[in-house]
């Protein structure tokens, strides 16, 4: 058995993430674990389409176990979202997962390794404080500094957002696990967040909006979400959490710090209309649109600063013939398992995670408009 690890959203699951499947089987790969965000993603946002259904397309088109990535690790930032992520393939076993594939712009391994080194080492450098302090956000100032001691082809990498990704992939996979090997996949058709289709590839954000807007999506994605979650039915529910919120509050939050908190008051004191114009009155060069979203997620589900723990257990959200063959080939460090329940018994970390993850697929339900799912009734079938 010679298996792969791959960390996505898939939200929704489209002709690129079978692209990337179909590219990790092609390299010798027999099997693909996935780990997959669960009701909540990386922007800052609840998922677009529900779990159970993006984890049993990505079995039906190329992968072989999907395990659950929960808030709120899969709407944190990138390392956490990256490091966790990684947590959970290496608690399959020690050996099992030889290689984690991802997309990215810049396709050479190689580079990217270098690019999570040079990450590493400017975390306290001077040229970075310098920039920071010149009012660029984090991102961008690591790309600076990264250009200035490391020249164009490291800095190149953080320009774009899925090399900016494997670059914590890489540094993830060096602090927990030298023995699952980096393996990029140039990405093909088009570039994340573009609004352009390009042969029968688009990007996510595309698709997510032709589907609001009744297009036909139908040959962009190998199978089309009936139901899925739309923003605005979430908007007072969250705006409502904004407007309310006091100074600590805001402070406890994962990724916050007394200016945010700042200009989250401040924003709030102006009686926005709605989140986006609260987004607004907030965004800045130092904070990114996604940050903030990210914290007024995080405000909604309750996540605090001490929620940020290790990933406690590993959710299985589907599987097949081959995905078993994986989940029986090592010694797990993580309680592994189907059911919530049991999951939630395996420690106090458990239990917190367990309940900020139900919060996220409540929001998932009233955003789509359907009654909300017993996560500790769902039946997961061998498919």
């Amino acid at each position: 058995m010679q298996a792969c690890g791959i960390i996505a959203e898939f939200d929704p699951f489209h002709n690129g993430h079978k692209y990337l499947l179909d590219r990790a089987r092609a390299s010798g790969s027999t099997h693909i674990a996935v780990v997959m965000s669960g009701s909540t993603v990386q922007r800052g946002t609840v998922s677009f389409c529900d779990k159970f259904f993006r984890a049993e397309t990505a079995v039906r088109n190329g992968a072989d176990l999907v395990l659950e990535l929960p808030a709120p690790y899969s709407c944190s930032n990138a390392e956490v979202f990256a490091s966790a992520g990684v947590r959970a393939l290496d608690a399959l076993g020690e050996g099992v997962i030889s290689r984690l594939v991802f997309g990215s712009e810049i396709a050479d391994t190689s580079v990217l390794v270098r690019a999570s080194e040079a990450a590493d080492s400017l975390k306290d450098s001077e040229s970075l404080k310098e920039f920071c302090r010149g009012g660029d956000s984090y991102p961008l100032a690591v790309c600076k500094a990264c250009e200035l001691e490391y020249g164009k082809t490291v800095a190149e990498v953080f320009r774009y957002p899925n090399s900016t990704l494997a670059v914590e992939y890489c540094r993830a996979l060096r602090a927990q696990a030298h023995h699952i090997e980096p393996f990029a996949v140039e990405r093909e058709g088009a570039a994340h967040g573009s609004d352009r289709i390009s042969g029968s590839f688009a990007s996510a954000s595309l698709i997510r909006s032709m589907l609001q807007n009744g297009e036909n999506v139908s040959g962009l994605l190998p199978e089309v979400p009936d139901v899925f979650c739309k923003a605005e039915r979430l908007d007072s529910l969250i705006l409502y959490r904004l407007l309310s919120a006091e100074a600590e509050d805001i402070l406890a939050l994962p990724d916050s710090n007394e200016a945010l908190a700042n200009r989250f008051l401040k924003a709030a004191a102006s009686c926005p209309a709605s989140t986006e114009a609260f987004f607004e009155a907030c965004k800045s060069k130092s904070f990114t649109l996604s940050r903030l979203r990210r914290l007024a997620l995080h405000l909604v589900l309750g996540v605090r600063k001490e929620d940020i723990v290790p990933l406690p257990y590993s959710r299985i959200l589907a599987f097949n013939e081959r995905g078993r063959e994986i989940l029986a080939a090592g010694e797990h460090t993580l309680p592994i398992d189907t059911s919530l329940a049991a999951l939630e018994q395996s420690s106090p970390a458990a239990r917190r995670v367990s309940l900020l993850e139900r919060r996220g697929s409540l929001l998932f339900a009233a955003g789509s408009g359907i009654p909300p799912v017993n996560e500790y009734k769902k039946q997961i079938r061998i498919m």
